[in-house]
């Protein structure tokens, strides 16, 4: 067969091959190893590669006779839906795309544009027109796509942001704050202070999503700036207040953590003074991680509690959930009794007080600890109650939380369609509740433990892939789905993915010094080894993660562990 004259490679958006102009149809791919070995050639220097690149980057995980074997298949592939032998050349150790025709990748073209736009500073909308996608995005957790579609993304800001394009800027990357004081500083030119102040606004709404972080200090800058403009309106009792809190966060950040005190007090005086449920939970935020910093969390928050039995309810419940990410932190730690210790105490003095936000936080942390202990029954009672008072309060995240706990004592009492009821409510809580980047990767991590069949953990695996983006997740709340993903792609054999869910599970572990969550990752590794094939090391990294359970009163789930690493799989 004489060779067509011209290929063309889409990677931006999807791909799509056209031979000639002809698309080749989707069906034509149905064999994923020769789909994967043309991106791969097209993403190549000179579209060509060492068949070893190419076994190493495509099957890492092979032996070297059946590393050798997929080859085989994936050029045999490769051909066949390309036209002809012809497409993808093997001489000697070398493979290479369409050798003899003419080649057009769009990745490569656009790129190559870009760089001559970026140099001569013109043409730059016309380029910016061109990136029409992510790179591959339904090749996510392909390791060897990661730094293509890195330097492609960041070649597309470039170009944006030389281009003044800063709302598209925004849309790929919410919390760039270049285009963000940008955006503040064109609305201010045009006499619009409350659409500048607006656009700081969405931008913490951005951050604030991982606990204690700061925008950047030229943007709180900007912002205080914004907020002392003079105008037909002085500056809002709130707008005040977040100018406070962004600068106390900044101090934070910057590790100034008597500054960051002193302002996060002023902030919540003024916030108590004009009845700012919002600022006033975010204060007692920062107020928090001060104290949790100092190693001094359990009195504030004992004084921030015993101070909110006496709010309205409204205000009451922006204080309980601000240090809700803290309670949950330190029931995760070695050594989680002085937290059980607490909730004891403080949950006579809310009942006494008639708060309902109080009563229903005690009862969930005493739930929680009960649960971890092993205890179900007293657990179930603990968290029906807890439910119930945040259901009649129509508190959202406190609920969501109690559920997810109360799926998971079902669970352990191996009665998994009362878990996934339990599961389902919680989701639609958590994806309306303000704290929804903490909530629902809690939802999904849920989902993903009761799933007891592959293609539903594939299924909740992709919803999470849809609606769990990086940086709108809180990390330290995502590290039980980090686990829960590592172990169910090691288990469904999507290794890549596996490791790269357990690097992230590790290094938010590192937030503990000892504990479950530690344990956690140990039971993720040995799942990891054990697809490898390594059922012995496996074997080994379970006893280490029963032990390390052990150590952290979690009875439960060292049997789990001490009974898998007893047993290993013939």
């Amino acid at each position: 067969m004489a060779m067509p004259r011209a290929c063309t490679v889409r990677l931006l958006g999807g791909f799509q091959v056209e031979v000639d102009g002809l698309p080749i149809p989707a069906e034509a791919w149905r064999h994923r190893r020769g789909a994967d070995l043309v991106k791969l050639l097209a993403l190549a220097p000179q579209h060509r590669l060492h068949r070893e690149e190419v076994m190493e980057s495509l099957w890492p995980d092979l032996a070297p006779e059946a590393e050798a074997a997929n080859l085989r298949k994936a050029v045999h592939y490769a051909r066949q839906s390309l036209g002809g032998k012809e497409a993808i050349g093997a001489e000697g150790d070398v493979i290479a795309l369409w050798p003899g025709g003419q080649l057009g990748v769009d990745a490569e073209q656009v790129e190559a544009q870009a760089v001559k736009a970026l140099a001569k500073g013109a043409g730059l909308d016309e380029v910016a027109d061109l990136f029409t996608g992510d790179l591959l995005p339904a090749d996510r957790y392909a390791g060897w796509i990661e730094l293509h579609r890195e330097r492609l993304h960041a070649r597309r800001l470039e170009v944006l942001r030389a281009a003044g394009r800063w709302g598209q800027v925004l849309d790929l990357d919410p919390s760039d704050e270049q285009a963000c004081r940008a955006l503040m500083r064109i609305h201010l030119a045009a006499g619009n202070r409350q659409a500048a102040i607006r656009q700081f606004q969405r931008l913490r709404e951005i951050l604030r999503v991982d606990l204690g972080v700061a925008p950047e200090a030229a943007t709180v800058a900007l912002f205080e700036e914004t907020v002392a403009v003079a105008g037909p309106q002085p500056a809002s009792p709130a707008e005040r207040a977040q100018a406070l809190l962004a600068r106390g966060l900044l101090q934070w950040n910057q590790g100034d953590l008597d500054e960051a005190l002193q302002i996060a007090e002023e902030a919540r005086e003024l916030a108590m003074q004009h009845h700012l449920g919002r600022e006033l939970g975010e204060a007692s935020a920062l107020l928090g991680m001060v104290a949790f910093a100092r190693g001094r969390w359990p009195a504030r928050f004992r004084q921030e509690f015993v101070e909110a039995l006496r709010l309205e309810s409204g205000e009451a419940s922006f204080v309980m959930d601000a240090h809700l990410c803290m309670v949950e932190a330190s029931l995760a730690a070695a050594v989680s009794e002085p937290t059980t210790r607490l909730a004891h105490e403080l949950l006579p003095l809310a009942v006494d007080a008639g708060s309902r936000p109080g009563e229903a936080l005690m009862s969930l942390v005493i739930g929680e600890s009960e649960l971890f202990s092993g205890r179900l029954d007293e657990s179930d009672e603990w968290l029906s109650r807890a439910s119930e008072i945040y259901r009649d309060m129509n508190w959202e995240s406190g609920r969501t939380v109690a559920l997810v706990r109360l799926a998971e004592v079902a669970l352990a009492r191996n009665r998994r369609d009362e878990a996934s009821r339990h599961l389902a409510a919680a989701r639609i809580l958590a994806e309306r509740s303000e704290l929804s980047s903490h909530l629902n990767v809690r939802v999904f991590a849920g989902l993903i433990e009761v799933a007891d069949k592959p293609d539903q953990r594939d299924r909740i695996l992709g919803e999470a892939d849809e609606m769990l983006r990086p940086k709108e997740v809180c990390g330290p709340c995502s590290i039980g789905f980090r686990v829960a993903a590592a172990i169910a792609c090691a288990r469904s054999g999507e290794l890549e993915r596996s490791r790269q869910e357990l690097a992230t599970a590790e290094r938010i572990a590192g937030m503990w010094q000892g504990g479950p969550w530690q344990a956690a990752v140990w039971e993720a590794r040995a799942a990891l080894r054990e697809a490898e094939g390594d059922r012995a090391q496996a074997a080994a990294l379970l006893r280490e993660a029963a032990d390390l359970f052990a150590q952290s009163g979690r009875p439960l789930d060292e049997a789990r562990c001490m009974a898998a690493g007893a047993m290993p799989k013939p």
